[in-house]
C-alpha cells in the first residue's frame, strides 16, 4: 500500500491489509500477545492521548 492508500483506508482494512502481509511473510508467531502485554500495550495508548 502506498502512504495514500494507506491514509484513505478505515482502521479495519489496515488491519486485514496488516494480516495478509503478515500471513504472506511467514509471520509464525501465533502465540499473540499476553494479557499483561496487551495491557501495557493499551496503557501505552492511552497515555499518549491525554
Amino acid at each position: 500500500m502506498s502512504p495514500e492508500e494507506v491514509g484513505t483506508c478505515s482502521f479495519w482494512q489496515f488491519g486485514a491489509a496488516v494480516s495478509g502481509w503478515n500471513a504472506t511473510h511467514g509471520s509464525g508467531d501465533q502465540a499473540g500477545l499476553t494479557q499483561q502485554d496487551g495491557d501495557d500495550l493499551w496503557q501505552g495508548v492511552m497515555d499518549r492521548m491525554n
